[in-house]
C-alpha cells in the first residue's frame, strides 16, 4: 500500500467512526487479550489511561508490529507530553501537519523520543525495532545512575545470547534491563531479539515499565523534596526543631570564612564582600540547618583604622543569606583571633594577644566565629532562612 493510499484509508476510517459514533476502546477487556495473556496488565492499564487504543471490533491485535508514527504517538501520550512546547519545527517529505500522527511525531522528535532520518524523511510507516526503543527509553529516562559494569552484568545474567548482542549496544541494553524496561515474552524468554520489530503488546509493556520507573522516580523525588536534608557537618547545641522549622537560639556561635581578605586598614562603610560556612551546620540528628554551599553576603557597616598605641582597628559588619537577603548576624571585630574545631565539633578558641594599635584583619580561609544577635529560623526542607 502506498503512503498516499495509507493516508486516505486512515482519513476514511476516521470519518466513518465519526459518522457512526463508534467509540474507541478505553480500559476494557479486548477479545484477543484475555486476562491470562502475558501483557494483559500493561495493555489494559494503559488503555484505561487513554494511552493505548484498540480497534472498533474490540480487538487490540497485540502481535501486530508498531510503526514509527504509532510509537511516537503512544510514547508521547505515555509521557503526557501531547501539549508540550515545540521548540524546533521540522519538515519531512513523507509526513505533514495534515497527517494524523504529525502532532505526536513533531513532539517526539523535539523530545528526543525518536530520531528522524538525515535524508529529510521520517518514514512514519516503517516498523520500529527493539534497539531503537531501548535506546530512546534509556536516553529519556536517565533515572538510574549505574556503572557500565553493572549494566553488562544485568544483561549477561538474563540473556543466554549475551555474546551475540553487538558491543556498541550492550551497555544501553544492560541499563534497560537493570531498570526492568525490556518485555519478557513467553516466546523469547532468555533471549534478547534486539534487532526485531516491536509488537503492540511489547510496546505496551515497554511503556508500562517506563511509567512505573518514572512514577517511582517522581515519588522518590517528592519524598526527597519534602523531607529534611540529612548530612554530616558541625553539630550545634540547643537547636529547636518544630516540624520543618529549625531555630538557632540567639548567641549561637557559627564558624565562617571570609572569601578574600578584609582589613580595618582599608575597609570602608558600604563595602560588600562574601563569606561561607566552614561546613554544614547540623543538629545532633544530622538535619542540615545551614548548608556549606550557602554563600553569605557581607556588608561593612562601620570601620576605623588603628590609631596611636591605645586604639585598635575595628570592623563592624553584617552577614546576610543571599537567597532571602535576611539579616543573619553582625560581628564586632575588635581583635583578630583564630579557632579550631575539635572533639565532635566542640569549639576551642585560641585568642591572640591584643596588640595595641593593631588593625583587624580577616584573611582568606581563616575561621572566624560569628555570634547570632537574635534567633535564626530555617526551613530544613527547603533550606531557606525565614528570619
Amino acid at each position: 500500500m502506498s503512503i498516499r493510499n495509507f493516508r486516505l484509508k486512515i482519513i476514511c476510517l476516521a470519518l466513518l467512526f465519526t459518522l457512526i459514533n463508534v467509540n474507541l476502546s478505553y480500559g476494557i477487556d479486548y477479545d484477543d487479550v484475555p486476562q491470562g495473556f502475558w501483557a494483559y496488565a500493561a495493555i489494559n492499564g494503559l488503555s484505561q489511561e487513554g494511552i493505548l487504543f484498540g480497534y472498533p471490533d474490540n480487538m487490540f491485535q497485540p502481535e501486530k508490529y508498531v510503526t514509527r508514527a504509532e510509537y511516537a504517538s503512544m510514547t508521547v501520550r505515555a509521557l503526557n507530553q501531547q501539549n508540550s512546547v515545540i521548540d524546533t519545527m521540522y519538515s519531512f517529505e513523507d509526513i505533514s501537519p495534515s497527517d494524523w500522527g504529525w502532532n505526536y511525531v513533531i513532539r517526539a522528535v523535539n523530545l528526543d523520543i525518536i530520531k528522524p532520518s538525515d535524508d529529510g524523511y521520517f518514514y512514519p510507516d516503517d516498523y520500529i525495532t527493539k534497539t531503537e526503543i531501548i535506546t530512546f527509553l534509556v536516553n529519556i529516562l536517565k533515572t538510574e545512575d549505574i556503572t557500565d559494569k553493572e549494566a553488562l552484568t544485568a544483561l549477561q545474567n538474563n540473556y543466554k545470547n549475551y555474546s551475540d548482542i553487538p558491543d556498541w549496544f550492550k551497555v544501553t541494553a544492560g541499563k534497560a534491563e537493570f531498570m526492568n524496561l525490556i518485555p519478557k515474552t513467553p516466546e523469547n524468554a532468555g533471549t534478547l531479539e534486539w534487532d526485531s520489530p516491536v509488537t503492540r503488546a511489547e510496546l505496551a509493556v515497554f511503556l508500562y515499565n517506563m511509567k512505573k520507573e518514572t512514577d517511582s522516580y517522581i515519588q522518590q523525588k517528592k519524598i526527597e523534596e519534602t523531607s529534611p536534608k540529612i548530612g554530616e557537618g558541625i553539630i550545634i547545641d540547643n537547636v529547636i526543631i518544630n516540624e520543618d522549622i529549625a531555630t538557632l537560639p540567639a548567641q549561637t556561635v557559627l564558624p565562617v570564612t571570609i572569601i578574600g581578605q578584609l582589613s580595618s586598614k582599608d575597609a570602608y562603610p558600604g563595602q560588600m564582600f562574601q563569606a561561607k560556612f566552614v561546613n554544614n551546620i547540623v543538629d545532633y540528628e544530622h538535619h542540615i540547618i545551614l548548608s556549606k554551599d550557602i554563600i553569605l553576603t557581607g556588608k561593612i557597616l562601620d570601620s576605623s583604622k588603628a590609631r596611636y598605641i591605645l586604639n585598635n582597628g575595628e570592623l563592624i559588619f553584617e552577614l546576610s543569606c543571599v537567597n532571602k537577603n535576611n539579616l543573619l548576624t553582625r560581628i564586632m571585630g575588635v581583635a583578630e583571633y583564630e579557632a579550631e574545631i575539635i572533639e565532635a565539633n566542640k569549639v576551642k578558641k585560641v585568642f591572640k594577644t591584643i596588640i595595641k594599635g593593631q588593625n583587624f584583619t580577616a584573611k582568606d580561609g581563616q575561621i572566624l566565629y560569628i555570634r547570632l544577635f537574635k534567633p535564626l529560623r530555617v526551613n530544613i526542607v527547603t533550606g531557606e532562612v525565614i528570619d
